[in-house]
C-alpha cells in the first residue's frame, strides 16, 4: 500500500495528495516499459557479437528504436500505450 499524502497547513491536517499519486502510478509504468525494452535489446545482443561482422540495417533500426521510447514516446503514460517497433523477419 502507497500513501500519497502532504500536510494542508491552512487546514491543519494531512489531506490526499492526488498530484504525488499520479507521477507514482507514471513512474511504475515507466519502471515496467524500461524493463520491457532492455529485455528486447538484450533478445538481440547476440546479433551484435556474431563473428560474421554483419548485421542487417532492419536489425540496427529496431535496435535504435528501442533505445530511443523513452525519448520518442515520453507523453505515453501506460505500459498499452507504448508504439512497440516491430521486430524484424530477417
Amino acid at each position: 500500500i502507497h500513501y500519497h499524502l502532504k500536510w494542508n497547513a491552512s487546514k491543519k491536517e494531512v489531506v490526499k495528495d492526488d498530484t504525488a499519486k499520479t507521477a507514482w502510478e507514471l513512474s511504475e509504468e515507466w519502471k515496467r516499459i524500461r524493463a520491457e525494452r532492455d529485455s528486447l535489446i538484450a533478445e538481440t545482443d547476440w546479433m551484435m557479437l556474431s563473428d560474421t561482422g554483419t548485421v542487417s540495417a532492419a536489425w540496427k533500426n529496431y535496435r535504435k528504436a528501442l533505445r530511443e521510447i523513452p525519448q520518442s514516446q515520453d507523453s505515453v503514460k501506460t505500459f498499452a500505450d507504448i508504439d512497440w517497433p516491430d521486430k524484424p523477419s530477417s
